[in-house]
């Protein structure tokens, strides 16, 4: 599950970290690679390829692969248009073999849409992506270099509660047109932002150092900048001790203002009536800076029925993170702000280091192939607090020796029965550390999970499938316990974390899972997979709340035998795919069963106790897609042509998912797109 602030898989572009996912500082796939230049996608199920780089691998580890620039020179292009003003061009040049053992491609894309909810200045999401590869085959190996820029600017959805999706399941209550009222402005579209450049570099070195041993190096530089927005309806008297205004540091007492007088004097006192009162509001950033420098190097030898690899991963990260506020110049016109900051709340550097070695041994025996490896990771953080004298706090999040061990069986030509365990580990994230010292968290643990499987799979003529049954236990999961938005409730603005970590307790989830593609006739196949899961909290875990009368209370906040929330226990997607010759089609559906949303403890208006249940309801979603390819002739100016037209929520569902407990996320209503590329 990945949402805003949370993350249990490991993901990977041609195996280098991507620096984790989550809101803060991280960046997701698609900020690294487009769909067009992605060969594969590997997908580690269950536990982690034991070589991944990776601090956040305790569901598995997802590695996008990037393609390799094509033997010959040609060129492409491709223009989408769709629903929501969409629109996206992509080109690509690949120079063919060059210096007699280099090849090469340079690709550029930039897309655009709106918002799918709402008319007027509903929000967009902005994106232009530059790629560089070069592979250079050596007598004795292989050096291949990739550079990616990405530069993104999205627009929210705000999260919203069950009980506003069933009253307005197509708007999640942000605005779309200004008002002048920055009560009501607070909430327009357009200025909940996110703000991200991401440049991503690496160079891998594969050397063939014998006929049985093989080394790859692999360094890499990952820089970031960005910025979150938000437009609090008021502006922020800050003073020190002595009552002097400040404008740097959370001070010692905070007022907030609406209005301020005829000559520009904040107005403390809230007798905002009088004559010649303005109204003021706030442009709130957040600023994220980071720079990461690391390396992986494997090495693998074969050795008789033995192939052994042994590998370390060693990175240095350093990230500040900002937050300043700007007055907003005139809020009856427009959110158009001052760059110069009136007050910076925080000024924070975050350093993360990184240590993880391994070493695995796979054992030929015969039909039987036995996999046993171990793995450590050690890994410390610090935050130095440039601003409000909180100094330097610091932790160590090392892992374990986590063991793993598999075994394939192979039955004959078309079957063969898989086992698999490990125990898999996400370490801390220095967002932990953000308006926290290391004594409040002394007793926070990492994440851990032990991950059992066992299975089948199948490799026919017309008919393949895979299942598995599996077992996890979950321990000490970190959580959110307060986010600082409430999804009906007023935003805390000031607030310098999203909220309140602690370990929440176990976990432990079993179930079966299965896939398969079936050929149904020489052009026509269907696809599946199935997947019913059972998870439950292991474990009761009490904190202190404060009750409706006043009064403080140590109630179970998590319950032992509660089904986890958030996690849907069934689900089944089918698709059917028909391609002859020139002409492709498909429809494809996804079924997921009605979930609990919530599981936190609450309190009733008379001061009994309750559990907020949430029960997310049931939703089926269809899409549907149509193609044509063809080849053209050497006379013709193209190579080849491609026409692809795709419809998403095809019966235009309502329909809300998880994001986080009590907060969640409105599913998009029905989409168009038709895509036109061109070979040369």
């Amino acid at each position: 599950m990945i949402d805003r602030a949370d993350q249990q898989l490991g993901i990977t572009i041609d195996g280098v970290p991507n620096g984790g996912s989550a809101y803060a500082g991280g960046s997701k796939a698609n900020r690294y690679l487009d769909t067009e230049n992605t060969r594969l996608v590997e997908v580690g199920q269950g536990s982690a390829d034991i070589a991944s780089a990776s601090l956040d691998a305790l569901g598995g580890t997802i590695n996008f692969v990037s393609a390799n620039p094509e033997m010959e020179a040609s060129a492409r292009f491709a223009y989408t248009s769709g629903s929501h003003n969409a629109r996206r061009y992509y080109a690509r040049y690949d120079t063919g073999e060059i210096l007699g053992n280099t090849t090469a491609y340079f690709s550029i894309s930039d897309s655009f849409n709106n918002r799918w909810m709402g008319s007027g200045s509903n929000g967009n999401s902005d994106r232009l992506h530059v790629e560089f590869k070069s592979v250079t085959e050596l007598e004795q190996g292989r050096i291949t270099a990739r550079v990616s820029y990405n530069d993104a600017h999205e627009d929210n959805y705000q999260p919203v509660s069950l009980a506003h999706f069933k009253r307005t399941p197509r708007w999640d209550g942000l605005t779309t047109n200004w008002t002048g009222d920055p009560e009501i402005d607070q909430n327009f579209a357009e200025a909940w932002s996110t703000l991200r450049e991401n440049t991503l570099v690496y160079v891998k070195t594969e050397w063939y150092l014998s006929d049985n041993l093989e080394l790859s190096v692999t360094p890499y530089l990952h820089l970031q900048n960005g910025r979150g927005d938000w437009l609090p309806p008021f502006q922020v008297y800050a003073t020190d001790a002595n009552g002097n205004r400040i404008n740097r540091g959370n001070g010692t007492k905070r007022v907030n203002y609406t209005h301020v007088t005829a000559n520009g004097t904040p107005i403390l006192d809230g007798s905002n009536d009088q004559a010649g009162a303005k109204l003021v509001s706030s442009y709130r950033h957040t600023h994220y800076d980071k720079t990461r420098l690391g390396t992986t190097a494997n090495l693998s030898w074969e050795l008789g029925d033995h192939r052994l690899r042994s590998g370390v991963w060693l990175e240095s990260q350093e990230r500040n993170q900002t937050r300043d506020w700007h007055d907003v110049i005139d809020p009856r016109v427009s959110y158009q702000f001052n760059e110069q900051p009136y007050w910076v709340q925080f000024d924070d550097d975050y350093k993360h280091d990184v240590t993880k070695f391994y070493l695995q041994d796979q054992i030929t025996l015969g039909d039987v192939q036995l996999t046993l490896g171990v793995q450590k990771y050690l890994v410390e953080l610090s935050r130095t607090d440039n601003l409000n004298g909180k100094g330097k706090d610091s932790l160590k999040s090392d892992s374990d020796w986590l063991p793993s061990a598999g075994v394939v069986y192979t039955l004959n030509s078309k079957v063969e029965l898989f086992a698999g365990y490990s125990k898999n580990f996400k370490a801390i994230s220095d967002s932990i550390l953000e308006n926290k010292k290391t004594s409040e968290l002394a007793n926070l643990s990492p994440e851990t999970a032990t991950n059992m499987d066992l299975g089948i799979r199948y490799f026919g003529e017309q008919f393949s499938f895979s299942s598995a049954i599996y077992n996890v236990k979950f321990n000490d999961r970190v959580v959110l316990l307060r986010y600082a938005t409430s999804a009906d409730g007023t935003p805390n603005y000031l607030a310098a974390g999203d909220g309140n970590f602690d370990n929440v307790g176990g976990v432990k989830a079993s179930g079966f899972e299965t896939s398969f593609d079936w050929r149904l006739q020489q052009n026509l196949n269907l696809t599946g997979a199935i997947t019913l899961n059972r998870a439950e909290y292991s474990q009761d875990v009490l904190t202190s709340k404060t009750t409706p009368a006043g009064q403080p209370a140590l109630v179970k906040d998590y319950r032992k035998g509660d089904k986890l929330a958030g996690i849907p226990e069934k689900m089944l997607s089918l698709g059917l795919n028909y391609h002859n010759g020139n002409y492709r089609a498909g429809l494809s559906g996804k079924y997921v069963a009605s979930y609990f949303g919530a599981a936190k403890h609450t309190f009733n208006s008379d001061g009994t106790e309750a559990w907020n249940r949430d029960e997310l309801p049931t939703h089926t979603l269809l899409n549907a897609y149509l193609g044509y390819e063809k080849s053209l002739d050497n006379s013709s100016f193209f190579s080849g042509v491609d026409l692809a037209f795709v419809i998403n929520n095809l019966t235009d569902k309502n329909y809300i998912t998880g994001g986080s407990e009590g907060a969640y996320l409105i599913g998009a209503g029905r989409t168009a797109s038709f895509t036109v590329s061109l070979n040369f």
